[in-house]
């Protein structure tokens, strides 16, 4: 599925999602890993990337290969990460349906005084991009649907 919405050049913004992959738009300030400018210096300019393992995205970080693949596979490790980008509101895509973690594996987000949704990759994406887009500090923890 294709989000729409104003487009955020200087963020990491989900641009869509669909079965195994999460479309991300990478700021326009972060250096395109192929191409060149007319000096030879890497570019810089507004791409795309196809994300097919689960990540988290915040406004400033990609975490390309987050480990866990499904909810039962995630731990305290994984949410750690999370804990480690200090957003103000951490939400977990849990694939392509809502599944609750184990409440223990929720601690350290809970220790730091950190709000979280557990909820579908989905759903998960379009919430990371309004709050984004509000401003907030967001951690989107996204397992592949």
């Amino acid at each position: 599925m294709q989000v729409h919405q104003d487009l955020d050049i200087h963020h990491y913004t989900i641009k869509g999602y669909s079965q195994g992959e999460i479309l991300v738009l990478v700021p326009l300030l972060v250096e395109l890993t192929e191409e060149t400018d007319a000096d030879g210096n890497p570019a810089k300019g507004l791409q795309q990337e196809r994300l097919t393992n689960s990540a988290i995205i915040t406004a400033d970080h990609l975490v390309r290969d987050w480990p866990p693949k499904t909810i039962e596979q995630l731990t305290e490790a994984d949410i750690e990460t999370l804990v480690e980008l200090n957003p103000e509101v951490a939400i977990i895509g849990t694939g392509a349906r809502l599944k609750w973690p184990e409440r223990a594996l929720l601690k350290p987000l809970i220790d730091a005084g950190i709000g979280y949704e557990i909820m579908d990759t989905a759903a998960a994406c379009r919430t990371y991009n309004v709050l984004s887009y509000e401003g907030r500090t967001v951690a989107a923890a996204l397992m592949m649907i």
